[in-house]
Formats: C-alpha cells, sequence, structure tokens
C-alpha cells in the first residue's frame, strides 16, 4: 500500500505501518497519560497518580507500543499457521483497527481456514491471560509503588481478551466470520459459503453501526458500566462492510476462473511492437487498433521490454517525434512478467493483481516462443462473460 511504510521484517514477513496507525497511535499515548484511572471499571489512565509529565507520557507511550506489538503477535498468530499450511504471507500492515495479514492466496480448505483464522484470536487470549495474570499478581502485594505497573499490565491484558472475543463475531471477514464460513464450506460450495457468510458480516457490520450511535455500544458498557456512544465503532463497521464486499467479488471472480487456462483468454493479435518502432508510430498504431498494450520484441522476435499507452502519456508531446519504443519501454528483466499458455488464467490475475500489472506475456508452454498477450481488461470481460453462471 502507498500509504504505509515497511518498518521491519519477522519470520521473513515484511511489517508495515499505515499512516491512520500512526493517528491511533498517539491518541492512545494521549488518552493513557491524561485519563484518571478511576473513571472506569478498567483503568485507562495515569492521569491521577501524580507522576510527572515525563513519566506519564513514557510510560503511555511504552504502554501503546506494547498494546499495538500485541496485535502483531495477533496476526502472525494467523501467519505462523498460514505458512504451515504452504501459503505465502506477503506483508502484515498495522491500521488504525488493528492488523491485517496479507496472504497470497485464502485456502480453500474448510479445516486450513478455520485454522488459521482461529490462532490470532487464540494468541490474543494467551497474550491476556498472562498478562492478567501479572496484575492479579501485582494487585496481591498491595504496594503503592506498582499502581503504575498494574494498570500497564491490566490494560495490555483486558485489551487483548477483548480484541480475541471482538474478532470471534461471525462477522465475515473477521476471525469469527472465517470460521463461519469454514464451517459452511463443509456442507457447499466455498462460493456460496462466502456469500453466506458475508451476507451475516453485513448484517452484524449493520448492528455495529446502531450501536455505534445508538447509545448501545457493548465496548462502553463494559468500561464504564453504562451504554454511550462509540463514533469508532461505525467507522470499523463500514470498513468490515467494504472489506466482505470486496472478498466476495474476488471469491466470484476467481471461482468463475477455475479451469480456464491462459490461452483460452489470451490475445494473440495485435500484441507486439518493434523496439525501433518511432514513438509517433506506435501513437497512431494505438488509436487504429484500439489498443494500449503492446510486448516489444527485436527483429528476431525476442521479448525485450513492455509498453503502455500510460507509458507514453508521460513522454511531452514536442518529444515523441525524436524517440523510438525501446526509448520509453519498461525492459524486460522479470521472469514474472511471463506466464505459460498451459498456465491456469487464476494465477495470471493473481500475478497481475500482486505487482500491479496491467498485462502479462504468454510463451507456449512447448517451445518456450512469446505466443500472445493476457490482460487484466481481457480477463474482466471473460468473467463477465461466465457470470452467468454464478
Amino acid at each position: 500500500m502507498r500509504t504505509s511504510i515497511q518498518v521491519g521484517r519477522l519470520l521473513g514477513i515484511p511489517i508495515k505501518l499505515h499512516f491512520t496507525f500512526l493517528v491511533i497511535l498517539v491518541l492512545f499515548i494521549l488518552g493513557f497519560a491524561n485519563n484518571s484511572s478511576t473513571e472506569y471499571r478498567i483503568p485507562l489512565g495515569l492521569g491521577d497518580l501524580g507522576l510527572t509529565p515525563l513519566i506519564r507520557y513514557t510510560l503511555s507511550a511504552i504502554t501503546a507500543i506494547l498494546f499495538f506489538f500485541t496485535l502483531l503477535l495477533h496476526e502472525l498468530g494467523h501467519s505462523y499457521v498460514a505458512m504451515k499450511y504452504g501459503t505465502k504471507i506477503n506483508s502484515i500492515t498495522l491500521f488504525f483497527f488493528g492488523g491485517l495479514a496479507m496472504m497470497e492466496e485464502i485456502p480453500k480448505s474448510p479445516e486450513k481456514e478455520w485454522r488459521i483464522a482461529i490462532a490470532g484470536p487464540l494468541m490474543s487470549f494467551a497474550i491476556g491471560a498472562l498478562f492478567c495474570s501479572v496484575y492479579i499478581g501485582l494487585n496481591a502485594l498491595h504496594v503503592e509503588f506498582y499502581r503504575p505497573a498494574e494498570i500497564f499490565v491490566l490494560v495490555i491484558g483486558s485489551f487483548n481478551i477483548m480484541l480475541a472475543i471482538f474478532n470471534l463475531i461471525p462477522a465475515f471477514p473477521m476471525d469469527g466470520g472465517r470460521v463461519f464460513r469454514a464451517f459452511l464450506a463443509t456442507r457447499m460450495s466455498f462460493v456460496e459459503a462466502t456469500k453466506k457468510a458475508v451476507l451475516v458480516g453485513k448484517i452484524f457490520a449493520g448492528m455495529m453501526v446502531l450501536a455505534g450511535l445508538l447509545k448501545a455500544d457493548p465496548i462502553i458498557f463494559i468500561l464504564t458500566g453504562e451504554w454511550g456512544y462509540n463514533i469508532w465503532l461505525p467507522l470499523l463497521a463500514i470498513f468490515l462492510y467494504l472489506a466482505a464486499t470486496e472478498e466476495e467479488k474476488a471469491t466470484i471472480t476467481f471461482a468463475s476462473l477455475e479451469g480456464i487456462k491462459v490461452k483460452h483468454v489470451m490475445r494473440t493479435d495485435r500484441t507486439s511492437v518493434s523496439e525501433y518502432m518511432p514513438l509517433l508510430e506506435l501513437v497512431r498504431k494505438m488509436l487504429e487498433e484500439r489498443t494500449a498494450e503492446y510486448v516489444v520484441v527485436n527483429d528476431s522476435g525476442d521479448l525485450k521490454g513492455f509498453i503502455t499507452i500510460t507509458t507514453v502519456k508521460k513522454v511531452p508531446v514536442e518529444q515523441r517525434h525524436l524517440l523510438s519504443v525501446s526509448d520509453v519501454m519498461s525492459p524486460y528483466d522479470s521472469i514474472g512478467r511471463l506466464i505459460s499458455n498451459e498456465e491456469e488464467s487464476a494465477e495470471a490475475l493473481k500475478i497481475m493483481i500482486r505487482d500491479k500489472l496491467e498485462f502479462l506475456a504468454v510463451k507456449d508452454d512447448k517451445s518456450g516462443d512469446f505466443t500472445g498477450i493476457i490482460t487484466r481488461k481481457d480477463l474482466a470481460i471473460y468473467i463477465e462473460m461466465l457470470s452467468g453462471r454464478f
């Protein structure tokens, strides 16, 4: 994501922070440093303990960073089990609402999916139990000096337990929703199970919006003993609704491509141009053929690069008569831009989505020669033609 920055790697997985994470991190630190320790059922602040501002903000920063590290452990729980099943994890990103492990592919095996989904909440329960046990131990000592430490461990522990419980709500695509889909997938097709799980998830999202706006938020009730408003709950519900909708579309899309090979969708005409072609001639060719992407080849037909209308648009009009295709093309330097005509078309789509590409060159499975291209646009049209199946 362009709005995320990578801060490190764990288990070989890139760890990223979304800009919204930085916002909520600052709010967490400010709130914990200034809230009263007796204002809520769970002490959510150090503001009334007589600590200096430096100590309060230092402890608050440590608490915030440790809590968000436990969110990372939650996602690593998912990721570890997924990798045990051979699923690649592209990255883990922390947002304002928590974390998200970006898996290259969600396993369609119900047993694998529910095990991956449940691993995160189990990790959060384990962390919560550990910190709450430490809190009980400190509280039993009855030493006033330990009060900041008690609040510190109680917040980490209770928040992780609430996180685990919240994630087990069957609101797809949360963990509980994925467990629910896995259960349904043992009794119906994966696509139908997804549709039903998404429907239930959308219903829960609607309930979350109402709970947040109609003074019926259970989180506020747990913290204060009274029902109250929570603007974050509707925002989270909207995100879950959109995420569920997108995953439903993606599931249907990839299901519709099952058994469809690249050779069934690829384009064999209007596919290549010479690296020596003048850029102005290429522009005319694009207009005449109504084609926006080409593979670039040399006189022997060897693959040299790729060029699209987007690339051409970046060249000032007054300079185009001076340049040829080879001057502005993207050079062919990665095997990832080439796919066999016998490969599944769903795999081609995954590659294009993952690498943010509009098309791939296609080689003949037997000879290895360039034979055409497959584009996201062609796949979208093909999927639309197949949509009647679903």
